[in-house]
């Protein structure tokens, strides 16, 4: 009854997350600054967090584990966040994948 209540809970968010998702990159230049209040705020902070959280409802549905979905999560996001600030040498991806790999080892181990 647990695991039922655990997937119905990861496909919501990502019924939910997804669209959102899309609708945000569809519908916005991503040097656009929504207005919320009187504070100006760039979509590129909405948009990792909506990145984070469809990642991982959706490779947590798919693996059933919420390890595996934060960790590919954790990984895109600081994958694109380094992209961002221009950080593009080969040798970042090989020390980012290095670390998301010893984690997941880590974790592996840790059952």
């Amino acid at each position: 009854m647990r695991k039922k209540k655990k997937n119905l809970k990861y496909l919501i968010t990502t019924a939910a997350s997804l669209p959102l998702l899309a609708y945000l990159i569809y519908s916005f230049p991503p040097d656009f600054k929504l207005t919320i209040m009187g504070y100006q705020l760039s979509v590129i902070y909405l948009f990792f967090p909506l990145l984070f959280l469809s990642l991982l409802s959706t490779i947590s549905l798919i693996s059933k584990s919420s390890k595996h979905g934060l960790l590919f999560g954790l990984f895109a996001v600081c994958f694109l966040s380094f992209r961002l600030n221009g950080l593009t040498h080969p040798f970042f991806f090989l020390l980012l994948a290095a670390l998301f790999l010893v984690l997941e080892l880590l974790f592996s181990y840790r059952k």
